[in-house]
């Protein structure tokens, strides 16, 4: 009886595969060795445990310990050994979950805020009441878009869309996500981060007119592409929609019988 050359043809195929996946398992394991070896034992650091926006006060929960290789911890890393010195700082650049955090990317809370503000841009504080301040709930790492409403002769009230997808970098004295004490939670002006020409139009826009703060969905980044309303137009859009859902999706319902 001959041997079925198909079936040998599959043994043989099998072992070969067999065969590099250990030549290829020996090979990698052999590279990592090597690098161990060339960059020298790996060291314990503190790293984040997720990823971090700048402007945010690192906590000790914020915080893991990791063994990394050597040539990747800077020559600042922050250690589970000092990591209680640096704990309560400001973030002045982003950092990835798991990466070795730099001391110098951490400055004290109250010092040198302006280490936070990206370079080119400025911190604007605007003063805000009880409305503009969303009744105190807008927090350091919000984003605001901010409305301009002027008073004009013929169409009365015009509202403009002045600025969009602003950051907030701190809400009266609080930055980052520190929590609040209990008789500091309310705040009477926020500091945004702005570009020159941002802050110019809005320093003439608040002696121009009142202004109005929005608070954004955490995530939401998209443009509202809003053109601006008058009085007389919501007015004439009101009365064309009395009673019914208009063009505008809103239902007017004006009076009403006994």
């Amino acid at each position: 009886m001959k041997p079925n050359r198909n079936l040998i043809f599959i043994v043989v195929a099998l072992a070969l595969g067999g065969l590099a996946a250990v030549v290829a398992v020996r090979y990698v394991q052999n590279e990592v060795a090597a690098r161990t070896k060339d960059t020298g034992e790996t060291v314990t650091v503190a790293v984040p445990k997720q990823d971090m926006e700048p402007g945010v006060v690192v906590s000790e929960g914020d915080l893991a310990a990791r063994e990394v290789p050597v040539d990747l911890v800077p020559a600042d890393a922050v250690t589970p050994d000092n990591h209680n010195e640096y704990v309560g700082r400001i973030l002045r650049a982003p950092v990835r979950e798991g990466a070795p955090l730099a001391a110098s990317a951490l400055v004290p809370l109250y010092d040198q805020f302006s280490r936070v503000i990206k370079a080119g841009n400025v911190g604007y504080t605007l003063e805000v009441d009880e409305t503009n301040s969303i009744s105190g709930m807008i927090a350091p790492g919000d984003h605001v878009d901010i409305l301009l409403a002027v008073e004009q002769d013929q169409a009365g009230t015009r509202v403009l869309p002045l600025l969009e997808d602003v950051n907030v970098l701190a809400t009266g004295n609080r930055v980052g996500d520190a929590p609040m004490a209990e008789d500091t939670q309310g705040f009477s002006n926020i500091t945004l981060e702005l570009s020159p020409q941002q802050a110019e139009r809005l320093t003439v826009a608040n002696k121009a007119g009142s202004l109005r703060v929005m608070l954004r969905q955490l995530e939401d980044r998209d443009p509202f592409n809003l053109d601006g309303l008058t009085q007389k137009e919501l007015l004439r859009t009101s009365r064309g929609s009395q009673g019914r859902t208009g063009d505008s999706g809103v239902e007017f319902i004006i009076g009403g019988k006994g």
